[in-house]
């Protein structure tokens, strides 16, 4: 049997083919039926698809449970926070430092100028929801490991300093030293480590920063570090050559990790604990004097908190815009 949108469209065929008048009377109020239908058939769609979206009672949960979170997250930071005020006392104390912070992004930089050098501070917000039990057991698990060592080649040496110390660095002599807090028992690690815990104030939380220092026709000077507790730890400082690579790229994509064909064979240099004590002590200074200090140490963690918390409630906001 033809469709009624088949007989619509063959329908002014038909009609001149009519040359009766009483016909083409009688023939219209067909025509005239066949289309309203058809035309309402062709809205049907349209009216199913709204019609689930407001009976979508899990989206309209959702959106609803949003709604609840992001008010229990304003009326929690309704009053300023500690770590508020310590951002603000800190760019008001430091005022070479520029800060970049892009909404909606997870990476933060500062920037400042000293002598001929450009440098550039970076740090994720990512660190933030870095679950501590396990930054402990792997902090834990290496600290037994490196402990097992020493043992053994204090063992093997009679008792004298060896490389298998923790919290070494070569002395004049060549031997590491081993400092007094590796000598403590794990068993009795974790009431030191609650103490500490304890005296500390302020987002408890180890942060990455990465550090680049540019100097030009001099390449990069790129250092990884970890802030925590008001303390700078150097990881590892690697020179980028003056190239077409140091001189093209944005230092947010020189200070990413992703190599590259220019420094996928780069040499990164040793770990910085085996450096020498003088060495290293001597690069910390340097940086010191850049603005690699307490005082950024300890800003870093807190503008983390401050921004993970802004993004927080981004992110809720746009989630629930999207289900509701």
């Amino acid at each position: 049997m033809m469709s009624l949108r088949a007989f619509a469209r063959a329908a002014p065929r038909i009609t001149s083919r009519i040359n009766s008048t009483t016909a083409t009377a009688s023939f219209r109020p067909a025509l005239q039926s066949a289309i309203t239908r058809s035309s309402a058939s062709s809205q049907l769609p349209r009216c199913f698809s709204t019609s689930f979206r407001r009976s979508d009672d899990a989206a309209q949960e959702l959106a609803a449970k949003l709604h609840q979170e992001i008010q229990l997250e304003t009326e929690e930071n309704a009053s300023p926070a500690d770590s508020d005020s310590n951002i603000a006392a800190f760019t008001a104390q430091n005022p070479h430092w520029s800060i970049h912070d892009t909404p909606g992004e997870q990476e933060v930089t500062l920037t400042r100028k000293y002598d001929d050098e450009t440098i550039t501070v970076s740090f994720n917000i990512v660190d933030f929801n870095t679950p501590a039990y396990e930054q402990e057991e792997a902090d834990e698990a290496q600290m037994d490991e490196e402990e097992s060592d020493f043992a053994q080649m204090d063992h093997q040496s009679g008792g004298g300093n060896t490389k298998g110390a923790i919290n070494q660095g070569r002395t004049s002599g060549g031997n590491f030293k081993v400092a007094p807090e590796d000598n403590v028992a794990p068993a009795d690690r974790d009431g030191l480590r609650s103490e500490e815990d304890e005296q500390e104030g302020g987002p408890a939380f180890p942060a990455n920063v990465n550090v680049l220092v540019q100097r030009k026709g001099k390449g990069a000077l790129k250092c990884n570090l970890i802030a925590d507790n008001g303390i700078f730890t150097i990881q590892s400082v690697t020179h980028l050559p003056d190239s077409s690579l140091t001189s093209t790229k944005s230092p947010a994509e020189l200070l990413r990790d992703t190599p590259t064909p220019e420094t996928e064979n780069l040499y990164t240099g040793p770990p910085f604990q085996q450096l020498d004590e003088e060495v290293q002590s001597l690069m910390e200074a340097y940086l010191d004097v850049r603005g690699i200090n307490t005082a950024l140490a300890l800003f870093v963690p807190e503008y983390i908190d401050v921004k993970e918390q802004r993004e927080y409630l981004g992110w809720l906001g746009r989630v629930r815009g999207f289900v509701e």
